[in-house]
């Protein structure tokens, strides 16, 4: 015979109140997940077969000596540099 299960009333309670907490769209994301939980959307495909080829790329830059080292005196220009091109970025868009 198989005992009858154990049901964990307060786990569904705290997830009641979560859920109930929710914004709509937040709600319209979680039943759209709980419905296709295996389903991979194809950008999600496309966004890891691409970090998967950029990965590759990098790997190899490695092996070839492709690559800058930085250190205590560079590092700074290097930030700077990243903060500029990104500032520069949110303003063409």
């Amino acid at each position: 015979m198989t005992e009858p299960a154990t049901i964990n009333t307060q786990m569904i309670d705290t997830l009641t109140q979560i859920i109930l907490a929710l914004t709509e769209e937040e709600r319209d994301i979680l039943i759209h997940k709980l419905l296709t939980p295996n389903q991979v959307s194809d950008n999600e495909n496309t966004d890891r077969e691409t970090l998967k080829q950029e990965i590759a790329i990098g790997v190899q830059q490695l092996q070839t000596g492709q690559y800058t080292e930085y250190d205590d005196t560079s590092l700074p220009n290097l930030l700077l540099t990243i903060k500029q091109r990104g500032q520069q970025r949110l303003e063409q868009e």
